[in-house]
């Protein structure tokens, strides 16, 4: 399978990983700064700086496009014209608009298009995913969810990570409103969030706190910001990233009528039979871990598997359209200050007249 890889930020933990692979050729690189000179350098393959220059000289079977979020639309029609599958890192557009034109551009093409949701790889998540499915914590109440870190300073270097089409809400809360959606199967119908730039006072949001409504009742709670000083995120706690400082506390919680679990601890408290209620010892019970994976490489994996078309895709554009939705719906609702409901902001009165639920 011979692959090139767009962009070489993310994607550059994608090249390096093909780079040691049986059976799969990385061809080329794409980028136009100087990180990206010097990586293509050590990954010793050709660095166009004009992808589509890449896309016209180079036999390929698939490419990885890691782009900033504004030009995925683009280089992935750029591609599905050349009947190249692609697996477009999340989120898998800027806007719904884009996403949905991607989706129906490559079904037209025959090309298949995934989206970069790695974590729906992690082998904790999917565990995590096991555990809610067998039903241990009755009926699902509500949900608590924490993103609270501090970025570096170069970070914000990168104009487009603080223009529109950047923050941290398309660039990092994308990855826990996906896993939820993942992990709970659950059919969100309304958000109310509140966003402030107070930290940076850049043009996009640095903190953001969303409440959640699902079809079935269950509520939602989430915040996420990128200026502070914290131990409570996704990658601080589950440990899949070596770059990241690891630290032994839980960023995800989730309630239930039978008993409540934290995650990535897996601590699981439950009253004992016939001793329910507040005036009895809660129980605890830490279940065991699976065993860690790297959840690139299983979707690298994954995606030279749905090349030799011996296996079918596992996030869809529509799987990450519809997590793209929930976004852009709290993204609505802090600007205009009001509950949005997902329903009539994607679907509307054509839908409802057609008796069609929105999932």
């Amino acid at each position: 399978m011979k692959i090139a890889v767009l962009g070489l930020n993310h994607g550059y933990n994608f090249a390096q990983r093909i780079k040691g692979m049986a059976g799969v050729t990385l061809v080329a690189v794409a980028g136009n700064n100087a990180v990206a000179k010097n990586r293509a350098e050590k990954l010793d393959v050709p660095l166009f700086e004009d992808y589509k220059q890449l896309i016209d000289a180079c036999a390929l079977d698939g490419v990885i496009i890691t782009l900033p979020n504004h030009l995925h639309k683009e280089a992935v029609i750029y591609c599905a014209d050349k009947g190249l599958h692609c697996l477009v890192e999340k989120p898998i557009a800027d806007t719904t608009e884009a996403a949905r034109k991607m989706i129906d551009y490559c079904r037209y093409k025959q090309v298949q298009l995934l989206v970069g949701h790695h974590r729906r790889f992690s082998s904790k998540i999917n565990h995590l995913k096991q555990l809610l499915d067998s039903g241990m914590l009755g009926d699902l109440v509500g949900v608590n969810m924490m993103w609270a870190l501090a970025k570096d300073t170069d970070y914000f270097k990168e104009e487009w990570r603080i223009e529109k089409g950047g923050g941290p809400l398309l660039i990092n809360g994308i990855h826990d409103l996906d896993n939820l959606l993942y992990v709970t199967d659950l059919h969100i119908e309304s958000v109310y969030a509140a966003g402030r730039n107070k930290i940076r006072t850049l043009a996009v949001e640095d903190a953001t706190a969303a409440i959640l409504e699902a079809d079935d009742g269950t509520i939602i709670q989430y915040f996420l910001t990128d200026g502070v000083p914290s131990p409570w995120s996704y990658e601080f706690n589950v440990h899949e990233n070596p770059v990241f400082h690891y630290n032994e506390q839980d960023c995800y919680f989730f309630f239930g009528t039978k008993g409540s679990l934290a995650f990535p601890s897996f601590r699981f408290y439950q009253y004992s039979e016939g001793a329910y209620g507040w005036k009895h010892p809660l129980l605890e019970r830490k279940i065991p871990h699976v065993e860690d994976t790297d959840p690139i490489t299983a979707e690298l994996e994954h995606f030279v598997n749905v090349l030799k078309k011996t296996e079918q895709p596992r996030v869809t554009g529509e799987a990450g359209l519809i997590t793209l939705e929930l976004l852009e719906a709290i993204k609505l609702s802090v600007r205009e200050k009001r509950s949005v409901s997902l329903q009539e902001l994607f679907c509307g009165d054509a839908c409802e007249d057609m008796g069609f639920k929105r999932n």
